[in-house]
């Protein structure tokens, strides 16, 4: 059995491995991490995407107390919000599955896919807004994905 794990990459031994799951000890600093990085990755695309005039200061989106206009801080609670949920989404997985960095990749495309649906729903905004939110979402998922999967997997000491 031994064998053929390693003959497809995959190594039993001492936690170590391509899946070899979540290590519940740098979660919590993977999470903040990933929640930094996220949050300012997306204010950089939130300014170039302003500035070029994409996202118009007088289009007014959902928001907690009604409708507002996207600002900065909107961009970085969204992106934390969005890394504090895929750490408890990757955490709940990490529980269950035996694949727990696999299983988490395919839940967070699928949930990419439904967040790419939400600037769609904004009534009335341009498309060139419409197109930097949805990548801002990009960017968030490709940053929270790739930090928790690598910072909060088990295995060798990065």
């Amino acid at each position: 059995m031994a064998a053929e794990s390693e003959a497809r990459g995959v190594t039993t031994a001492a936690g170590r491995g391509a899946d070899a799951g979540v290590s519940w000890r740098r979660l919590p600093l993977a999470t903040v991490a990933a929640a930094l990085a996220a949050s300012a990755a997306n204010a950089v695309v939130f300014f170039v995407a302003s500035g070029a005039g994409f996202i118009p200061r007088d289009a007014l989106v959902p928001a907690a107390g009604g409708e507002a206009p996207i600002t900065v801080g909107m961009v970085a609670a969204s992106s934390v919000a969005g890394a504090l949920g895929a750490a408890v989404v990757f955490a709940v997985i990490g529980l269950f599955a035996r694949r727990p960095v696999r299983m988490f990749r395919i839940a967070s495309v699928a949930a990419l896919a439904v967040s790419l649906a939400m600037p769609l729903k904004i009534p009335g905004v341009p498309a060139s807004m419409i197109a930097s939110l949805e990548a801002m979402h990009r960017v968030a998922w490709a940053v929270i994905v790739g930090i928790l999967t690598t910072l909060a997997r088990k295995g060798e000491t990065r």
